[in-house]
């Protein structure tokens, strides 16, 4: 999942804290709370005028503009009616994410008159499975805008952080598990970094699957691939197991999973298989991680988080390649590895897994910069020019003898 941005085009100077943001210019301030499943944020605008048809609109986006980002809007008149709608940027022009559901997306909203102040306030899902729709749990800019009357253009009545901002949510490290230095212990780490350098969690792409409070991420490589696989945990879930997989087709019989099993919230083991019908079986009852490496599993409040690297490639016919167009597979279930019921998932479309290298191709030496066609051409003309003249010159010498020679040996 990658940084996002709330709302708009140019830089305002503002203060920063932990979980807001003032900006003076446009005498509001915009604070946030991220959860596990949603964020709440608030619009706090200190009122120099009228409420009278007014709107207000706090956006996110990977980018300082406001292109390809998402906007949360407030219309209010007087504080006696208002409505919030959802929007995603289509270059300049906010366009609401369901036109039969402005509110799409949000679950709960209000406004309240403060006196000398104005609030707004809603609830944002983080991950909802649509075109265009941003994670909210990311480093992201938060843009803002305020104008009168319908939604048009804000001029310069808008603003943006400085700089990128941490949305994500604030880990709860009293529940961090310990066991003897024997076992692979879960740790406690930052989950839902989406930032390009590997460090700590990272990714060239991601899917959630709500139904399954579960998100996947991928960050792409040349021989491996990374995989970040995190779930919501359920209230049941003290030993269970978690899983991604992977198939050139959208079913689970003929591809390939990598489980992650929890055993009494303490320990871990990984495993790689692949599916004969619906039914697991290792590539190696030996190594039952063939294929994986650098696997960890780490614990966040409620969040399980299960990493590896996996082989693009491995010697079996029954390997799924990595770096291909694939469905994702994901599944859950609490106690032993077993059948997951109903707590399966699948993608509705592939994913290309395709590591593309960002060096610039070494290209073959192309001679045609030196032996340029059109120079070549202009000096056989001025060559045979030359020729021309001194065959004329010996013409007029009338040397008959050394003329044919001449031509004899220096014809073009």
């Amino acid at each position: 999942m990658s940084k996002l941005v709330i709302l708009l085009c140019v830089l305002a100077c503002g203060k920063i804290n932990a979980e807001s943001y003032t900006f003076p210019k446009l005498n509001l301030s915009v604070t946030w709370k991220a959860n596990q499943n949603t964020t709440l944020f608030s619009l706090i605008y200190n009122k120099t005028g009228s409420l009278q048809n007014r709107w207000f609109a706090v956006g996110i986006n990977s980018q300082e503009e406001m292109n390809g980002g998402n906007a949360f809007i407030c219309f209010v008149n007087n504080s006696t009616s208002y409505w919030v709608g959802h929007y995603h940027l289509d270059g300049n022009t906010p366009k609401l994410f369901d036109d039969s559901n402005p509110n799409f997306g949000i679950k709960e909203s209000s406004v309240t008159d403060l006196g000398s102040q104005f609030k707004c306030t809603f609830e944002r899902e983080n991950f909802l499975t649509k075109d265009r729709y941003l994670n909210s749990l990311q480093d992201l800019y938060i843009l803002t805008a305020l104008g009168t009357g319908e939604l048009k253009y804000h001029g310069n009545n808008r603003a943006h952080t400085s700089q990128a901002v941490s949305l994500k949510q604030v880990p709860d490290t009293s529940t961090t598990s310990t066991a003897p230095s024997t076992t692979k212990t879960i740790a406690s780490s930052t989950l839902k970094s989406t930032s390009k350098t590997d460090a700590g969690f990272s990714s060239d792409g991601w899917h959630y699957f709500p139904n399954l409070n579960m998100v996947v991420y991928w960050l792409l490589d040349e021989k491996k691939t990374k995989f970040i696989v995190e779930i919501d945990k359920p209230s049941n879930f003290e030993k269970g197991w978690f899983a991604i997989g992977l198939n050139t087709e959208p079913k689970m019989p003929g591809g390939n999973g990598v489980v992650c099993v929890i055993n009494n919230n303490s320990d871990y083991s990984i495993h790689n298989y692949h599916f004969d019908g619906y039914t697991p079986k290792y590539f190696s009852e030996d190594y039952k991680n063939w294929g994986l490496s650098e696997a960890s599993v780490v614990q966040e409040g409620t969040l399980l988080g299960c990493s590896f690297y996996r082989e693009n490639v491995m010697n079996s016919s029954k390997y799924i390649k990595t770096n291909q167009e694939v469905y994702l597979l994901a599944s859950f279930g609490a106690g032993s590895f077993g059948f997951h019921g109903i707590n399966k998932a699948l993608t509705e479309k592939m994913y290309s897994l395709v590591y593309k290298s960002t060096d610039d191709p070494e290209l073959p030496f192309d001679w045609s910069d030196i032996l340029n066609i059109e120079m070549l051409e202009n000096v056989r003309k001025m060559v045979n020019q030359f020729i021309d003249q001194m065959i004329n010159y010996l013409k007029a010498l009338n040397l008959q003898n050394i003329f044919n020679n001449f031509t004899n040996n220096f014809n073009f």
